[in-house]
């Protein structure tokens, strides 16, 4: 992941997405989150790669945001200080583990300026999220490993992301990203260049460089939102064995 795209499009990264994807990425988290609410009410919850913290929709009482980008998590900050959060710790970034928390009420959000790969928290969650986060990871398998060591047995691993398939449909979609996105990103945020890799993101990623990593999760979800590119995986780690963490 190059850390300055998201830098230099973090204050536009909110109203971009909603344009570019025609509002349809803001439907997919929905539906997102009330299938993870089938599962699992609360908890101690990450979302990784979290841009502007928009999975805090979920609700948990007590959610660590991974996010990598400072200029985005200054954007979070703001959003939910907005909300009414008032920030409770801040740790600079010359420290061993840095973060910010916020705190309303008996809600926690806990900002952690890291990767996937690379984060650390002392305890473990109820819940993982990974929104359209996957095509950005450096390493999928290390960040994969991670992502199990901080999940507790029985937890719950939910991701959205978008992958190639040969259906004419997925072909179609993958032409206007790769075409169409540049040219309006171009126009609307000045980073034509910077939006062409998200197509090629998407071509790098298909279903079997996810699922192969999670072979002893039990696979809740599976399926298609909207369009066949996007997929929906909820899935539970297993109690039953012994996974190594």
């Amino acid at each position: 992941m190059d850390i300055k795209i998201y830098d230099k499009l973090a204050r536009r990264y909110d109203l971009a997405t909603k344009i570019v994807s025609f509002g349809i990425e803001e439907i997919w988290r929905s539906v997102f989150i009330k299938n993870i609410k089938k599962f699992i009410k609360n908890g101690v919850m990450i979302d990784l790669a979290s841009a502007t913290g928009e999975m805090s929709k979920v609700g948990f009482d007590k959610i660590y945001f991974v996010e990598p980008s400072s200029e985005m998590i200054k954007v979070m900050v703001e959003k939910f200080k907005k909300r009414g959060f008032r920030e409770e710790n801040f740790e600079v970034q010359f420290q061993e583990r840095p973060y910010i928390k916020l705190k309303k009420e008996k809600k926690e959000y806990i900002i952690i300026p890291s990767t996937a790969e690379e984060f650390k928290i002392d305890e473990k969650a109820d819940l993982i999220t990974a929104f359209m986060a996957f095509r950005n990871f450096d390493d999928i398998k290390k960040a994969s490993d991670n992502i199990n060591r901080h999940l507790k047995n029985g937890g719950y691993l939910a991701i959205v992301e978008m992958v190639k398939d040969d259906s004419l449909m997925s072909k179609l979609i993958l032409w206007y990203m790769n075409n169409i996105v540049p040219l309006i990103a171009g126009i609307l945020v000045g980073m034509k260049e910077e939006y062409k890799l998200l197509g090629k993101s998407i071509n790098s990623l298909d279903e079997k460089k996810i699922l192969e990593n999670f072979k002893d999760y039990d696979i809740l979800v599976n399926k298609e939102l909207f369009f066949p590119i996007a997929k929906m995986y909820i899935m539970r780690k297993n109690e039953r064995e012994n996974i190594k963490s």
